[in-house]
């Protein structure tokens, strides 16, 4: 258990060493488990949530409402130690019922079940950005592009700051002041930055995407062909059935971006009738793509989606 914080925080050279050093077995567990690549951005973070002075940690957990979560938690201390759960899955961990395969959860919020989470179109690659999504909302996946959760938090803050100015202080009055925050996040910019330089280019970060109703779209070599959104046409069976036997047409061409997209609109429709339908076309998709990791969280999500709890792993 973390100790209490002080006013003055923890040397930030001494957490980002720690977090560095840490990176390592944290990357290669992560690589075992999801195999895909960790960003050092996120042991930067991790080093960002261990030295925040006491008045930061507030602003950012009570008043923007963030904190470590997922894959983050497994820099503190004892946290590789962390198991599933009633031997569960450990990519479960995170998961709500209708996050796409492609988030991987780094940190909570504070309502309507917001989570931010690595976005990897691509698990050969980088994550492309931080995505967020509200899932006891309507849980579509969105993207404010930040390459860094890091810088995640600085757009959240700015928003937050608008959000107050526009309201006028008496809103908010007894509320933490932003300053603290600003000022930590400020401290860690550099390390942030070294650590996007160190990773390398994120290959689909700038990438065309298939628009998409309810997600990210996907982002897909050319000869994976093109897609239509066609989230109107599910709730009717006979026009559902027309839009999943095309995209199982396409597929059998070896296009993949048809199954992609109406695969990803059934998962997140949650609709039982087409549970089948959305994994087969799903994992179809992304092996088709080379995307086998992503395939293989589809397969382990939809065989244990009605969860009671996220929470999958415990110390």
């Amino acid at each position: 258990m973390r100790s209490p914080r002080t006013p003055e925080g923890k040397d930030p050279a001494e957490s980002l060493a720690t977090a560095m050093e840490r990176f390592g077995p944290v990357e290669a567990r992560f690589r075992q488990v999801y195999h895909m690549r960790l960003p050092r951005h996120l042991a930067v973070f991790a080093a960002f949530w261990d030295a925040l002075p006491a008045a930061a940690a507030a602003c950012l957990t009570e008043r923007l409402g963030l904190y470590p979560w997922g894959i983050t938690t497994l820099f503190a201390d004892g946290g590789l130690d962390r198991t599933p759960r009633d031997g569960l899955d450990e990519r479960l961990d995170c998961r709500f019922r209708r996050d796409p395969a492609e988030f991987v959860t780094v940190m909570g919020g504070d309502t309507d079940g917001l989570h931010f989470g690595l976005w990897y179109d691509d698990p050969a690659e980088l994550p492309s950005f931080v995505a967020y999504n509200y899932a006891r909302d309507s849980a579509e996946t969105w993207t404010a592009q930040a390459a860094t959760v890091l810088q995640q938090i600085r757009i959240r803050l700015d928003d937050a700051r608008a959000d107050a100015q526009a309201d006028g202080p008496e809103h908010y009055a007894g509320m933490p002041p932003f300053e603290p925050l600003a000022a930590a996040l400020d401290a860690f910019a550099g390390a942030d930055a070294a650590a996007l330089a160190a990773d390398g280019p994120r290959r689909w970060a700038g990438a065309p995407r298939i628009r998409a109703a309810i997600t990210i779209g996907p982002a897909l070599p050319a000869e994976a062909g093109s897609a239509r959104s066609a989230l109107d046409t599910y709730r009717d069976p006979a026009a559902a059935a027309e839009v999943i036997a095309a995209a199982r047409a396409e597929l059998a061409a070896g296009r993949a971006a048809a199954a992609l997209l109406a695969g990803g609109e059934l998962h997140w429709l949650d609709d039982d009738r087409y549970r089948a339908e959305a994994t087969e076309l799903l994992t179809g998709a992304y092996r088709a793509l080379g995307r086998d990791a992503l395939a293989d969280i589809i397969a382990v999500h939809h065989a244990h989606r009605d969860l009671r709890s996220v929470d999958v792993l415990v110390p």
